[in-house]
């Protein structure tokens, strides 16, 4: 990797816990002179430093004054998270006690880390490739556990050899290629029969990569999903159904969520950021007009909607033309308070599907009929919501799935010019255009492994992970 010569010369220190009172904090440096800091700001350390050996002592200022007593652990070059010479030293979590020994730190010669700098560190020492280094951002800031774990798999090289085999394959498409471009003036221009075998394996498997986008990014990013619907219909009822507690009142008083409230919930593995909203209504009350015009911002900007109406009431003309404004959204419409009809009432409204009778004809719309109060509503709410949001997203939540742009901008290049490559030998175009194709393949995965990644991006990535990391 290219070492930058400006961010390798400093030794840096950080907070690697969590801001705020905690039993314990983690303070990391890294930086050719770890050892010499560590050694002026202890008492108790023995001398050699026994190498990744947690040793107790106490922690002073360059005064001598005690800070804290603790454990001090030196993990030595090469054999450290990155690469360099690195201590951590573990204290008790009082805030206090953490800027004081980083005040001492600073002092004693390390400077204040930037975010993300000991991953970025690792990265160009060669310790881990960038795909990896995404994975330590995307897996500490996963929401569920579905999440971590495909943010886990990417971190342990899953991904990376999935890219690595289909750089082998264009690695041997290129050097026969060459080999044939050379020599055709002694045997012509025959391409070996391999060459068409690696680019196809080469093209399907990056193919495959590319379409785990989508989930690998609803896993990561989450989907933000609105509740609309008129007063009283049951919104908040449902809210609290789906998250298992009474977090939003709920009355018979038409209008009594005035503005939005928000919780995230984890729906077969994704974070759903659901947001309970007032009544959708024309009002004279300026305080509900507030929560109404909220309640409309929030329709445009969710990714998707849940859509209640009061099934005793019927679905009026206002309901009709609330959903007609959401139209292109994904919106599942649910029927409630089902309990308040009758038999007859209940079956005339089923319809060929659940809440099929209850809406328009012709309504395509995923819908469900039930009573929000009702045991087993939140199972059967988590259900619609995952069918509503994630029926038609390719990729399984267990395989190597992409979730960075980034890394899908360059794997549908390197897509689109092995196909070129591919298509071009297979029409009988000549070896040369073929193995500029494949030349730009390689040039696209070098760049998603991070070895040609210009600095500007590099920056950009790594200013996006937490500090102390």
């Amino acid at each position: 990797m290219r070492p930058s010569a400006e961010s390798l010369l400093d030794t840096i220190a950080a907070l690697a816990t969590p801001v705020g009172r905690s039993a314990i904090a983690l303070v990391r440096i890294s930086g050719e002179r770890s050892r010499e800091i560590l050694s002026r700001l202890t008492r108790g350390l023995p001398d050699p430093i026994v190498p990744r050996r947690p040793h107790l002592v106490d922690f002073t200022d360059l005064r001598g004054e005690t800070v804290d007593r603790g454990l001090a652990t030196l993990f030595p070059a090469p054999a450290s998270f990155t690469g360099e010479d690195v201590a951590e030293l573990s204290v008790h979590g009082s805030p206090v006690v953490v800027e004081t020994l980083l005040r001492a730190l600073i002092a004693a010669g390390a400077r204040p880390a930037r975010p993300g700098e000991f991953t970025e560190r690792a990265f160009r020492l060669g310790k881990m490739d960038l795909v990896r280094a995404e994975a330590i951002r995307d897996l500490i800031d996963s929401r569920t556990e579905a999440a971590a774990r495909a943010s886990t798999r990417r971190l342990e090289g899953a991904l990376s050899s999935r890219l690595a085999q289909a750089r082998e394959d264009l690695l041997a498409a290129a050097a026969s290629l060459a080999a044939t471009i050379d020599f055709s003036e002694d045997v012509g221009e025959v391409v070996d029969p391999t060459v068409l075998l690696r680019l196809t394996s080469a093209r399907d498997s990056l193919a495959r990569l590319a379409a785990t986008y989508a989930r690998g990014r609803l896993l990561s990013a989450g989907c933000r999903v609105a509740i609309l619907g008129r007063p009283n219909a049951g919104k908040s009822t449902l809210f609290n159904a789906l998250l298992g507690t009474a977090r939003a009142i709920v009355t018979e008083v038409p209008g009594t969520t005035r503005d939005t409230i928000e919780a995230t919930i984890d729906v077969a593995g994704i974070p759903v950021d659901l947001v309970d909203t007032a009544g959708l209504r024309d009002t004279d009350d300026r305080v509900e007009k507030i929560g109404v015009e909220r309640a409309r911002e929030e329709g445009k900007t969710a990714a998707a909607i849940l859509y209640v109406f009061d099934a005793s009431a019927g679905w009026l003309v206002e309901d009709g033309a609330a959903l007609a404004a959401l139209d292109g959204k994904p919106v599942a419409v649910v029927a409630n308070k089902i309990d308040r009809l009758t038999e007859r009432e209940r079956q005339e409204g089923s319809g060929p599907g659940p809440v099929a009778g209850f809406l328009p004809a012709g309504s395509s719309r995923t819908a469900l009929a039930l009573c929000g109060l009702a045991a087993g509503a939140g199972a059967s709410l988590r259900a619609l919501l995952e069918e509503t949001i994630a029926a038609d997203v390719p990729g399984e939540t267990d395989s190597e799935l992409l979730a960075s742009l980034r890394q899908l901008d360059l794997i549908e290049r390197a897509r689109d010019a092995v196909t070129d490559a591919h298509d071009a030998l297979a029409r009988g175009v000549s070896p040369e255009y073929a193995a500029t194709h494949v030349d730009s393949g390689l040039a696209a995965l070098a760049d998603v492994f991070g070895e040609t990644t210009p600095e500007d991006v590099l920056h950009r990535i790594f200013s996006t992970f937490c500090i102390g990391k």
